[in-house]
């Protein structure tokens, strides 16, 4: 989205990217109507007050802003040989005895790898066998592309081997002396097929060379909207995996959007087919099962300056050092009951090549911001670990009477638009938090109408508040922290965060009234605003600034305050 006569809104509804003239259809647009249903579908996660919150703060400093999937890792297993009981079956119906297993392996990987080496001869793509797994197997590829006067059909650029490790199956022997299979963690041969393919862009495809044969796709949703820019001839500067700069933002956005609904298992599938040699041996008992392993999902939030970046980057980073914590993190990443939560939270300041990294862990699913290329300000989503998320709808093997509910998030590309609704969530509690970084009001100035009385139409509604010290105080720190960021708060939350739990039924009446007055107040000073038709409440966007400041003044002692270290 740009900033000027088009407003926030331009990059947050969907329109068809519509062919030009003499231009085919994508054929990786799915069949289900991607296009259409983009018409009428509403990206909530778009919509958010978080991101209209940071933009309107810094609109004048940003050039665009662009939202979507940045790396991607597939993996493709066959759903029945990737356990005990399943191998059995194939073994069964292939009339294979377990101590032949080992012989059927190495004759099923002898002939791929005889298969794959003659159709890359035959197609002229370059091999290398690399002697570590720590190469950077991109840059070799690249390096072999440029040495080659054009590249094999489909955009095939460079195959690459390594012995790398996977889960494999050996013979091992019971407590009865009998040799089956198990699967364990072994090593054996990968080969890496790189691509610049007409429509994914650089993207690779590593073909494990040993039963069960497992699968790994990795494509970059940037290098994909690259390759999407140049088949429309939309005139684009990128720097790695940020664009810089594009004719056509809006389009840009929409085929970002567009990612996210897009027929992941048929795509993945007709770009691995050709490369497997078994692929119709296998798929005869057990085709491939996609899974997403890894997803990352960014906003480039492009500056026009580098050095107004810099200077609001300095003190992002350091919000994020000093005030937020732990539970912050756990909540930022759709926890909403950190005290049931059994993994690590961490956060991790770093200097990479991309530029200053500020991380928070929890478990292998992370949120990042850093400053990209020195001009681009990038939050960023990770999710390794899906199942710490949640999706609504019904079991794969439900019924027709069985109700959707709410369910752990699956691995599987069926839930790829959950991920990427998750994802910008997370990236949006953080920006909700950054946003208040940018408030150049004097502590004085915010807390000028909270030191008298709401008044309107010579009706006094709410008292004067006390923000700094008493329960006034203690609240308002409360709703600064974080902690009902999520689906906002109820009078049982903050009664417990400001008195904590009792058993005893009459005092937590008493503790209730005594907070109904407190919301009341703090609601009559437009610090909070109620969700209709609930009991919850949310922090407002003045709300936030408010308290946030308050926050940091708290926390600070005199010689800070007076500008010292």
């Amino acid at each position: 989205m740009k900033f000027g006569k088009s407003n926030i809104n331009s990059a947050r509804k969907f329109r068809t990217p519509t062919p030009r003239a003499g231009e085919a259809r994508n054929p990786f647009e799915t069949k289900r109507g991607v296009f259409r249903k983009m018409m009428f579908v509403r990206t909530s996660f778009l919509r958010e007050h978080a991101m209209k919150t940071f933009l309107a703060r810094f609109a004048p400093l940003i050039h665009f802003v662009l939202s979507g999937f940045d790396r991607l890792r597939f993996r493709g297993e066959s759903i029945l040989l990737s356990n005990q009981r399943g191998v059995d079956a194939y073994l069964f119906r292939q009339q294979i005895r377990y101590v032949n297993f080992i012989d059927h392996c190495e004759h099923l990987t002898h002939t791929l790898c005889q298969q794959t080496d003659q159709l890359a001869q035959s197609q002229g793509v370059p091999l290398k066998h690399l002697n570590s797994p720590k190469i950077d197997k991109e840059a070799t590829a690249l390096e072999l592309a440029a040495a080659q006067p054009c590249s094999a059909p489909a955009g095939r650029i460079a195959l690459i081997t390594a012995v790398e490790s996977c889960f494999t199956y050996r013979l091992r022997k019971n407590t009865d002396g009998r040799a089956y299979p198990v699967k364990q963690e072994g090593k054996c041969k990968h080969y890496y097929h790189y691509f610049q393919h007409p429509e994914l862009g650089l993207c690779y495809v590593r073909v494990q060379t040993y039963f069960p044969f497992t699968i790994r796709v990795g494509v970059n949703g940037r290098h994909w909207l690259y390759q999407q820019l140049r088949n429309r001839h939309i005139a684009f500067e990128h720097r790695g995996n940020l664009l810089l700069s594009v004719a056509d933002i809006p389009l840009a956005q929409q085929l970002l959007d567009a990612q996210v609904h897009a027929d992941y298992a048929k795509i993945l599938g007709e770009l691995v087919e050709p490369l497997q040699p078994l692929s119709e041996h296998l798929h005869t008992y057990a085709p491939y099962y996609w899974m997403a392993e890894q997803t990352e999902w960014a906003n480039d939030f492009v500056f026009h300056s580098a050095d107004d970046l810099a200077t609001w980057y300095k003190r992002w980073v350091r919000h994020g050092i000093e005030n937020l914590n732990c539970t912050d993190v756990l909540k930022y990443l759709g926890k909403k009951r950190p005290s049931r939560c059994k993994d690590e939270a961490k956060i991790d300041l770093r200097e990479r090549p991309e530029g200053t990294r500020l991380k928070f862990w929890y478990g292998t699913n992370s949120l990042k911001m850093y400053d990209k290329e020195s001009i681009s300000f990038r939050p960023e989503t990770t999710v390794n670990q899906p199942k710490e998320f949640q999706v609504f709808g019904k079991n794969i093997n439900a019924g027709p009477d069985e109700a959707a509910k709410w369910r752990p998030m699956r691995k599987g590309v069926v839930d790829m638009e959950r991920r990427a609704e998750v994802s910008q969530a997370a990236n949006n509690r953080l920006l909700e938090s950054l946003a208040t970084v940018a408030e150049t009001e004097t502590l004085g100035e915010l807390l000028k109408g909270l030191g008298e009385p709401v008044i309107k139409n010579g009706k006094r509604l709410a008292r004067a508040l006390n923000p700094l010290t008493g329960k006034d105080g203690e609240l308002l720190r409360i709703l600064a922290r974080g902690n009902f960021l999520i689906k906002g708060f109820r009078n049982q939350d903050v009664r417990e965060a400001l008195y904590g739990k009792t058993e005893d039924a009459k005092e937590r009446q008493r503790q209730a009234a005594a907070v109904t007055r407190l919301l009341a107040l703090v609601k009559g000073h437009e610090l909070i605003v109620k969700v209709q038709k609930s009991h919850r409440y949310h922090v407002s966007a003045a709300g936030r600034r408010t308290v946030t400041a308050l926050l940091t003044a708290h926390g600070c002692d005199a010689t800070r305050l007076a500008g010292g270290e």
